[in-house]
Formats: structure tokens, C-alpha cells, sequence
């Protein structure tokens, strides 16, 4: 081959790339000016002040600044000085969303300042029309978040991420994963959980691993028009750790036809008495049920030889939430 034929071959393939990239570069503009489009038409506050489409060759970033979001059905609020959403150009299903060091969410009651060394996600949906959610991942470092309504929560480290479980191909399935360390919160936000001033400050850990069955697929098309109703949820560890305080729980719970959780989860409670004291603190028990409570769950505790610890079946029927066999109030809505 000569040497002009390669030089050829060259200038075709650099144009031929070219013309690819500013085809996707095209269509990423559209799609956002459209989606923006449609929520101003729908009602809501949907603005920006420039959108740049960088990353020439390989790659397609989208750059928004000076960002508001606000849905008046829901009463929630976003609103940044940047956000970005970064892709390979040829993975164009896969994204990345960078948060900037600032910004503010807000619900009908409070608005909340989020700061960060780091906010990203990332997620992979499906190349078939329906954008179908196939993986995410949502990490945190130093994140502070700041209310309106006087709390402080510091997280010096967050990491969740979702996928769909191997060897199932149902969209309507993920798996889902949650971890936090170290979680601070102010001392007025620790007073309402624990007055008595029995825990130390720092939420030692946080962990959820989980299988979660949605009504419908995760999808953008889905999320757009109705937010897909939580089914079931197959849980292989909840656990949390707090100071004296240790939860682990595992089973299954689905959703009765009411939207009420219904099912067992086998629990496992260190010093669970000084539970019980938070929760007729913090509402969740009356002190009539929390001493009828006590009375029973000791005699189940004093069974396996320590009466700090408690293994026990937490069972959800009937609209009821019980431990063993004393009820404890409602079951928990799952939709």
C-alpha cells in the first residue's frame, strides 16, 4: 500500500469519526433542550443558562450551569451552579453525572444545602428505545448536608450502587447495595433521636444488601411519567451500628394489597432494651406497649443465655408489624 493511499484512508477515517461525533454531539443537544422543553410545558421551573457539548473526539460531555429543577406536583427542588454528564463516545448508554462542590435540594418543608469533596454516579441503561436501568453507582466523600430546619448530617464517606442480579434478566429486578460510615449529625438533629444522650454523636455504619422487585422497570421513559412502585424486597443484610446499638436483620417482605409490607425477617438485637427506649422517645412505641414489649422480648432474650442480645422473627401480616409474638404497630408501607 502506498504511502498517499495511507495518508488517504487516514483523512477518510478522521472525517468519517468527525462526522460521528457531531451527529451524537447533535442528538445529546436536542435530547436535553427537548427534555427541558417538555418539563416547562408540563409546568414546571426548568432552566438553565448555557449548555455546552464538549469532548472532541472521544468523548461526549454535557455541561449545564447556573441549573434550577422544580416540580410543583411534588414540591421538589434542585438547583446547582453546574452539572455534567460525561460519556465515551462510542458508549453512549453509559453516563456519568457530576454534582458541583454545592447545590440545594428542597422539599415543601425544608431546603437542604448538599457540599462535597466529591458527589458522581454513574449509570448503564439499556440501548433498546425504553432506556431500561441496567447498573448504577453513587459515591460520596465528605459530603455535609445542611437544613433550613436546623440539622447537620456529615458523611465522610457514601457509596450505593444497583445492579441487575446475575443470571435474571427481568428489568423489574435489582439488586441494590448501600453503605455509609461514620455518618455525624449535629447535636439538635441527635436530641430528637436520643434525648437521654445514651449514643455518641457518629453513626458507626450503615449496610443494605437487598434485591428490590419493582412493579414496572426502572427506566427514563418510566421515571418521567409515574415513579415505579417498590413490590418486594428480598434482603440478604440490613445491619446499622451505633455506639451500643447493633441491628442485623435478613427475609423477605412483599407487598399486600394495600401496599403494606407482608412477610418475615429473622432480627438479631444488641442491647435491645435501650432500643425500646428510643422508640417510645422518638413515638414508634407507647410506653404501655413498650413495657409489654420488654416483659416478652426479655423472656425470648433470657432463652438463648444473654439478655443483651435478642434473636427474634419480625413478622409483617395483616397490616401488623410484630416481633415474635407481641405486636409493635403498623406494618411499613412498601408503596
Amino acid at each position: 500500500m502506498s504511502f498517499r493511499a495511507i495518508i488517504a484512508i487516514v483523512v477518510i477515517a478522521v472525517i468519517g469519526w468527525s462526522g460521528y461525533w457531531w451527529v451524537n454531539a447533535s442528538l445529546r443537544r436536542d435530547a436535553v433542550e427537548t427534555w427541558f422543553a417538555e418539563r416547562q410545558a408540563d409546568g414546571w421551573v426548568a432552566d438553565y443558562a448555557d449548555l455546552r457539548i464538549t469532548g472532541f473526539p472521544n468523548r461526549v460531555d454535557t455541561i449545564l450551569t447556573d441549573v434550577e429543577l422544580a416540580d410543583p406536583d411534588s414540591g421538589w427542588m434542585w438547583q446547582g451552579p453546574r452539572f455534567e454528564m460525561l460519556t465515551l463516545s462510542y458508549q453512549p448508554f453509559e453516563i456519568i453525572a457530576v454534582w458541583p462542590g454545592q447545590h440545594q435540594l428542597a422539599s415543601p418543608y425544608q431546603r437542604i444545602t448538599v457540599e462535597g469533596d466529591l458527589l458522581r454516579a454513574s449509570l448503564a441503561v439499556s440501548a433498546n428505545g425504553r432506556f431500561e436501568l441496567n447498573r448504577s453507582r453513587v459515591e460520596g466523600r465528605d459530603v455535609t448536608f445542611t437544613s433550613t430546619a436546623g440539622w447537620v448530617v456529615e458523611v465522610p464517606e457514601l457509596f450505593m450502587a444497583t445492579e441487575q442480579p446475575e443470571g435474571v434478566s427481568d428489568a423489574t429486578q435489582h439488586r441494590m447495595g448501600l453503605t455509609l460510615t461514620n455518618l455525624m449529625m449535629s447535636s439538635d438533629l441527635k436530641d430528637r433521636f436520643d434525648p437521654a444522650d445514651i449514643l455518641p454523636e457518629r453513626v458507626d455504619s450503615v449496610h443494605v444488601d437487598a434485591v428490590a422487585g419493582f412493579e414496572m422497570p426502572i427506566s427514563l421513559s418510566n421515571l418521567e411519567r409515574d415513579r415505579p412502585m417498590l413490590d418486594a424486597l428480598d434482603i440478604a443484610d440490613v445491619s446499622a451500628a451505633w455506639g451500643q446499638l447493633d441491628m442485623r436483620a435478613q427475609g423477605a417482605v412483599q407487598a399486600d394489597a394495600a401496599g403494606l409490607a407482608e412477610g418475615n425477617l429473622n432480627v438479631r438485637l444488641r442491647n435491645w432494651e435501650d432500643m425500646l427506649d428510643l422508640a417510645v422517645v422518638n413515638g414508634a412505641l407507647d410506653e404501655t406497649a413498650a413495657r409489654t414489649a420488654s416483659f416478652g422480648l426479655g423472656l425470648l432474650a433470657a432463652a438463648d443465655g444473654d439478655r443483651a442480645s435478642l434473636a427474634a422473627p419480625l413478622t409483617f401480616r395483616d397490616g401488623r408489624t410484630r416481633i415474635g409474638p407481641l405486636s409493635l404497630g403498623p406494618a411499613p408501607r412498601l408503596h
